[in-house]
């Protein structure tokens, strides 16, 4: 397993240093500009043969590509609390909209609670 976000950003940095467009890269993986588009948005995962294809075209080893995002991964593997394994484990399965959406509703909730906890400090 490894952490999408930081494997996003080390295809999206060597594509770039390559002088790469993302419709390049799909070209040369078979595949669409928006597959690639949501990989470098983490939104999609590629398995371990799709990301040596992209190490490949990108001419950088393997390692090389998901050296940051292997540690990243394995550092989300001590958590401290309960609510931090949660928490990662959101962050790792739900993709950008689910998670803005909520962080949306979190925010809502905090708000909510704050205005009734204050509503009850002036009761007293």
């Amino acid at each position: 397993m490894y952490n999408v976000i930081a494997l996003s950003q080390k295809v999206k940095y060597f594509r770039k240093q390559r002088n790469m467009t993302q419709s390049d890269l799909a070209k040369l993986m078979k595949t669409s500009q928006s597959n690639i588009s949501n990989l470098e948005n983490g939104n999609n995962k590629f398995n371990i043969q799709k990301l040596s294809h992209i190490a490949d075209i990108l001419n950088v080893s393997l390692d090389d590509l998901l050296q940051d995002s292997l540690i990243s991964f394995q550092n989300k593997k001590n958590f401290s609390s309960f609510y931090d394994e949660q928490l990662s484990y959101i962050t790792y399965h739900f993709n950008r909209d689910e998670l803005l959406k909520t962080l949306s509703f979190l925010e809502d909730f905090l708000e909510l609670n704050n205005t009734k906890e204050k509503k009850e400090d002036t009761k007293y």
